[in-house]
């Protein structure tokens, strides 16, 4: 059987990993603005996913056996409002056409007040971001009822860096201000292990909502520290600890995710930053 994967976002951070991870597939991706580097190993597809002619239109000719939806970010007010509709056609043509959605929402759908938040509590958002991951993910719910939503967490990790470890990287370097915040706590989640659990959801009869992040919840700033200690450096006086409060920012206090349903399912580990640290520099020494 010819197992054709298509991942949306493929210019993205997941969606490259993920695309770095599918050897065993005749790989297809979609990217709307950041032309891809030319590979031998994926077809790319500029599509806008908000269109459903396009959209319809790139489905039937791929038929893909499985569709991981990463497209449409948190970067732009542009990107959130593409969310709800790009969700909706695809998980239209994934019902229509038979093949497996995997769909990437975002523990930002919580308010942060109840946490550690298990699959089936109900979404809170704060945010622009978070209403609209909240409303794809029961649109989807309703549409295509066999698909799996996935919430996970801060994705990082060094190969490229992620955009927030970059950010950090960059401070380093230009001595600007670097605030991490000691109240606001999430459970990061190492981008290969991310890539390499979807993928294996691949061969699982499972539907619904599905929590994937890391096995730790931390503090930004500790995460920070911890990421530091990952890229063997050492933090500067211009990183400096803070609080949401002291920000004058909303944002969630504490996202921390369960995830004994996924290591339950699912044989790939989910790794501490320690194991990361040690299966990194174990490899380069």
């Amino acid at each position: 059987m010819n197992h054709r994967l298509l991942v949306t976002g493929g210019t993205g951070y997941l969606g490259s990993h993920l695309i770095k991870n599918s050897q065993t597939w005749t790989t297809h991706a979609t990217y709307f603005q950041s032309t891809p580097r030319r590979t031998d190993s994926t077809t790319f597809h500029q599509c806008d996913l908000t269109n459903g002619e396009q959209t319809t239109q790139l489905i039937t000719s791929i038929k893909p056996t499985l569709i991981i939806h990463t497209a449409c970010s948190n970067k732009s007010a542009q990107e959130i409002s593409a969310i709800v509709p790009a969700a909706s056609h695809l998980a239209r043509l994934a019902r229509e056409t038979g093949s497996k959605f995997i769909h990437l929402s975002t523990d930002l759908v919580f308010d942060g007040t109840s946490a550690p938040y298990y699959e089936e509590d109900i979404p809170c958002p704060l945010h622009p971001y978070g209403e609209a991951k909240s409303a794809a993910e029961q649109i989807i719910s309703t549409v295509c009822p066999d698909s799996i939503i996935i919430r996970a967490s801060l994705m990082y990790g060094i190969d490229p860096y992620d955009h927030q470890t970059r950010w950090l990287m960059q401070g380093l370097e230009s001595g600007n201000p670097i605030h991490l915040f000691t109240d606001e706590i999430r459970s990061p989640i190492w981008v290969e292990n991310l890539a390499k659990a979807i993928l294996e959801l691949s061969d699982i009869s499972y539907s619904g909502i599905l929590h994937l992040a890391g096995p730790e919840a931390f503090n930004r700033w500790d995460f920070g520290m911890a990421i530091l200690k990952l890229v063997k450096r050492h933090p500067t006086s211009n990183i400096q600890p803070s609080t949401i409060a002291a920000s004058g920012m909303i944002r969630p206090k504490n996202l921390a995710l369960r995830i004994e349903k996924a290591r339950k399912l699912l044989k790939t580990p989910f790794l501490s930053v320690l194991d990361v640290m040690r299966q990194l520099h174990g490899a380069r020494s």
